[in-house]
């Protein structure tokens, strides 16, 4: 019943994604960008909205005590823990202006693509080493001169639930360079969603802000604080 469950819910996410962006392309391609994150923004919802109803895997988000004290001061940066696809759509629903780092490859799925352009999207190219993390402090200084956050996963891929990730230099980068503070995020997604799996799993996904770290902080200070504050967090969630 699970998988069954799991090829109901992909045939319709890609047949609906496809025909919702197609239609309003071009009302993507002609209003501005806030139009845009309008549409993905219920884009997102109603997948969320089909995870629960076909899946019956639903999400509680805790700490939004440590939402609120980040967005007080101002654009920062979110640092979330990398675990499944799930992670990648839900902060459209949390968080008003943001800026998301991902990976070259996404620009190109059609049309999709042009989507993630329109919302000023940070593209990497994983395999260009320092290059990509000078543009990723390019484009994250355009980013916070604009007012808008920027969304990272540290880890630079997807882990398996549980198991701790190698955090990668570019996080610590944009640390440094742009003097905002680190909104950590930990999740146990992959517990019910996991990488490259066909099954998605009935649950309750946590997703949980934990305490910011303020700007200032030494490169070494930084990175050891992150990890400890995520991966602890990670493995007092649960993995069932």
């Amino acid at each position: 019943m699970i998988l069954i469950r799991s090829v109901v819910f992909d045939f319709v996410f890609y047949v609906w994604t496809f025909f919702y962006f197609v239609i309003l392309f071009p009302i993507m391609l002609l209003f501005p960008r806030s139009w845009t994150m309008w549409m993905y923004r219920f884009w997102t919802k109603m997948n969320l909205l089909g995870l629960k109803f076909i899946v019956g895997l639903d999400y509680k988000i805790e700490g939004l005590e440590n939402l609120e004290e980040a967005t007080k001061k101002g654009p920062y940066i979110l640092a979330c823990k990398h675990q499944s696809a799930w992670e990648t759509i839900i902060f459209s629903t949390l968080i008003d202006e943001f800026q998301i780092v991902l990976k070259r490859q996404l620009i190109y799925i059609p049309v999709f693509g042009q989507y993630l352009k329109k919302l000023n999207s940070i593209v990497i190219d994983r395999d260009a080493g320092s290059k990509a993390i000078k543009v990723l402090v390019h484009q994250g200084r355009d980013a916070v001169r604009n007012g808008r956050s920027i969304l990272i996963f540290p880890e630079g891929t997807r882990g398996k639930a549980g198991e701790p990730g190698v955090y990668q230099p570019g996080i610590a980068a944009l640390y440094r360079d742009l003097n905002v503070s680190v909104l950590p995020v930990a999740l146990n997604s992959g517990v019910f969603w996991g990488r490259r799996s066909p099954i998605k799993r009935p649950g309750v996904i946590i997703l949980r802000f934990l305490k910011p770290i303020p700007s200032g902080l030494s490169r070494a200070e930084f990175t050891a604080q992150l990890e400890e504050s995520i991966e602890t967090a990670c493995k007092s969630l649960p993995l069932n």
